[in-house]
């Protein structure tokens, strides 16, 4: 006899098995919940990867700053008391930022 076949008897089922198929319901309902709880993990993991990258990037570009405005400051190209040559050095240095 196949499954297609079997049909049940009118018979009601007993409460181990009316318990054990609600233990099945619980138990596939608590895997879809695990399973969008591991899609919502990786997201957020990627979502983190992505941010990171680009702190890292935007660390670098301020470190490059840094050292350009250290090595200016070396040669005497901004003196300390000319605001117009060292703003004229942030406007520069933040348009590159911009790109």
């Amino acid at each position: 006899m196949s499954d297609q076949e079997w049909k049940p008897k009118m018979r009601p089922q007993s409460t181990m098995a009316q318990a054990f198929s609600s233990a099945l319901d619980s138990a596939f309902m608590l895997d879809s919940d695990v399973n969008n709880l591991s899609q919502t993990v990786d997201q957020k993991k990627q979502q983190m990867m992505i941010q990171n990258r680009e702190l890292e990037e935007l660390q670098n570009r301020i470190r490059e700053a840094e050292q350009r405005l250290q090595m200016s400051q070396k040669a005497g190209v901004a003196p300390a008391g000319s605001g117009q040559q060292a703003s004229h050095g942030s406007e520069h240095s933040e348009q590159r930022a911009s790109h």
